[in-house]
């Protein structure tokens, strides 16, 4: 028998021969598995690679999980996709974040729904301020997972969290470039309503003056009366150019509330300033502009000046309402329920005829009633009541009664109320918005709610409330195009940087859901809980 030499190389694989008087026989071959003596190299550098994470040495971690990587054979996705999301951990703890956003996006592109890598990648790209798409892998995460489990382990309340941000940062963009304009006329109304307009008026006789200002600043005053508003700018602008003798802070005033309405906050105040600057100034009309300059800051989102100034005007005339009034709505917005509600009362003792305080003490009581002190919906109920009898014609009156009722599940009554409402008040669509509301609620009959919404939209385009519950509603259909749109002109329509981060943040909101499910193949969840719709808000 003749065998090779001891000088060959062996050769794994290849078949070893047996010559035996010129007859060739072939040995079998001794199988070795390649692909199981790498995979088991891999992982002996996998386990490398954690040894050095645990002692810290995470650039060596590093470099043991790309050679693990290396080594995996075909088909090891999954192995590998857990080993750059090692890499992701790693480059984590060096603070390179830039790579741990790289490496999970590796990860998820070998094994797609890898909830730790959407994890990581989803808190670091809030760590880089990225909030968009933070969103989008904590949206994919709740998705993947199920809102019960996204419940318990505390994804959606991370997700709310990160969405406020979001829509936080985009409303101070989006307030920054904001072109002033007109809100519609139902707007303008709700505004001058909490506005004391005894404080503009003047019985001087037209025919007694002589300067075009003051004349024109009594044509205003006329137009005010008439809610003829589209003229009304054009006309103060006017008459503050023709340098008025007599009324020339008043115009200051009037002109700073309208650049306010029309979200022109710098030069509201500007006029703010003059009056408050002006020695000459009637001691109500600075009442005025530090109450209105405060609403400005309030509405900029800077809180810190804005209750200086209402505190300012109330220390100016404490007899005035409409300071109390206006803090007590600030107070309102930061959930401070008590001293909102002694604000209100004050400005109610002041002026009992004055509906907006009363509207806002009720609504304050409600809130109050839900959240702390259940045994107030009996005086809740009891207002209301009262407020029907003082103020039959005042619609508002019966739309926030409709809104509690409806929030009490009392639909038949709510419903009621917001056709007064309507009735009261035919040109303030947001009355036929609560109706709308109100049928999806009750009735689960969401095309109806659409044809109302609808109706209001084609009445008065410039709503925005009537364009996010529209939105809503074309959610509730699954027509997510439609509800983006909706969404979108909201936007351009918001007054407030408050307003905008919360549409903003329905915006994301919904734009991240509709593409995770297109991504990852997943279905929605149902969106009837999405912040805003059917809550209850001041009128």
């Amino acid at each position: 028998i003749t065998r090779p030499s001891n000088d060959d190389a062996e050769i794994p694989g290849e078949e070893e021969t047996v010559v035996m008087e010129n007859v060739v026989v072939e040995e079998p071959m001794v199988e070795i598995n390649v692909e199981a003596s790498q995979k088991d190299k891999a992982e002996a550098k996998k386990k490398e690679g954690t040894d050095h994470f645990k002692k810290s040495n995470y650039t060596e971690a590093i470099a043991c999980y790309l050679d693990a990587i290396e080594l995996f054979p075909e088909g090891s996705d999954i192995e590998r996709s857990h080993c750059y999301q090692n890499i992701a951990a790693a480059s984590e703890k060096l603070n390179k974040l830039n790579d741990v956003v790289k490496y999970c996006t590796m990860a998820m592109g070998l094994n797609q729904k890898y909830i730790k890598a959407i994890l990581r990648r989803a808190t670091t790209y809030e760590k880089l301020k990225n909030y968009a798409a933070s969103i989008k892998d904590w949206t994919a995460v709740c998705l993947i997972e199920g809102p019960q489990k996204s419940m318990n382990s505390g994804y959606m309340a991370t997700s709310d969290r990160v969405l406020k941000l979001y829509g936080e940062e985009q409303a101070k963009i989006i307030m920054a470039n904001k072109e002033p304009r007109l809100p519609s006329h139902t707007l303008i109304s709700a505004t001058l309503d909490n506005v004391h307009m005894r404080d503009f008026h003047d019985s001087t006789d037209p025919e007694t003056l002589t300067n075009l200002g003051d004349k024109l600043y009594l044509e205003v005053l006329a137009d005010l009366e008439n809610k003829s508003y589209d003229v009304v700018v054009e006309k103060l602008d006017k008459a503050l150019d023709s340098e008025p003798e007599k009324f020339l802070n008043h115009l200051r005033c009037l002109r700073g509330i309208f650049a306010t309405i029309m979200v022109d906050y710098n030069k509201a105040i500007e006029y703010f300033d003059a009056v408050i600057g002006d020695r000459t100034s009637y001691l109500r009309l600075k009442v005025q502009a530090y109450v209105h300059r405060g609403e400005v800051f309030q509405g900029k989102g800077d809180k810190n000046r804005a209750l200086p100034d209402y505190s300012a005007a109330v220390g100016l005339d404490e007899d005035h309402p409409d300071p109390y009034l206006h803090r007590g709505q600030f107070y309102l917005s930061i959930e401070a329920l008590q001293p909102a509600l002694t604000d209100l009362k004050k400005c109610i003792e002041l002026d009992e005829d004055f509906p907006a305080p009363w509207t806002q003490m009720v609504y304050g009581q409600y809130q109050m009633a839900r959240t702390v002190s259940p045994s107030l919906l009996n005086e809740v109920f009891a207002n209301l009541d009262k407020m029907v009898v003082k103020f039959p014609n005042v619609a508002d009156v019966f739309a926030l009664y409709g809104q509690i009722l409806q929030d009490q599940r009392q639909f038949v009554q709510a419903e009621e109320k917001f056709i007064k409402a309507q009735e009261l008040a035919p040109h303030n669509v947001t009355y036929k918005a609560h109706q709308a509301t109100l049928k999806m609620m009750a009735e689960n009959n969401f095309d109806s709610a659409l044809v109302l919404l609808n109706e209001a939209i084609q009445e008065d385009p410039k709503c925005d409330f009537v364009l996010e519950n529209l939105g809503m509603i074309y959610i509730q259909k699954q027509q997510y195009k439609e509800a983006l749109g909706c969404f979108e002109k909201a936007l351009e329509l918001v007054k407030t940087e408050a307003e905008a981060a919360h549409v903003s943040a329905l915006y994301i909101g919904l734009k991240c859901q509709w593409e995770v499910c297109e991504e990852y193949g997943v279905k929605p969840v149902s969106l009837s809980d999405l912040q805003g719709f059917g809550d209850m808000s001041p009128s």
